[in-house]
């Protein structure tokens, strides 16, 4: 199961995303429970997951709008309770503020009622550097990106 759609009760808001993660052996460490790294892994799944659900993969971001992506600059996460092999977590994430040049989105993973995980990770809009200098830069959200992100209406650049 995996859906995307605004957060707002109104149905405006910002970006939203839910999808099942499944536990499996590998995800855990010794003890049986899972390695804290993997949070971080399902967390930047679901970021994409979101994205491309709205149009947005990599290939669309680089071709239609000249950007490298949008990279990871910052993650973290407070881990609540376990998870262990077998389990089926609902990953949440919706995009929880927007800046000039990044976007923060907030992550929560839950069993059942339990939440096992909840973290933010900020990611910013990233284009080509100059060829003189380093190979990315910063550079401010387009205007239509902004709009999906917040959830309004927005054409998404066909080829």
């Amino acid at each position: 199961m995996s859906t995307t759609e605004p957060a707002g009760a109104d149905g405006r808001g910002p970006l939203s995303h839910r999808r099942q993660v499944h536990v499996s052996w590998g995800d855990c460490d010794a003890a049986g429970v899972v390695f804290y790294p993997r949070y971080y892994a399902w967390f930047d799944a679901s970021t994409h997951r979101m994205l491309d659900a709205v149009g947005l993969d990599h290939h669309r971001l680089r071709r239609d709008y000249g950007a490298l992506g949008t990279p990871l600059v910052r993650a973290e996460a407070d881990f609540k309770s376990s998870a262990t092999y077998g389990d089926v977590l609902t990953a949440d994430c919706r995009v929880e503020s927007i800046g000039r040049r990044s976007f923060t989105v907030a992550h929560r993973l839950s069993l059942g009622e339990r939440v096992v995980v909840e973290g933010r990770e900020v990611r910013i809009w990233a284009e080509p550097g100059a060829d003189d200098g380093p190979p990315m830069r910063v550079a401010p959200l387009p205007p239509a990106i902004r709009a999906i992100l917040e959830g309004r209406p927005a054409e998404v650049r066909e080829p």
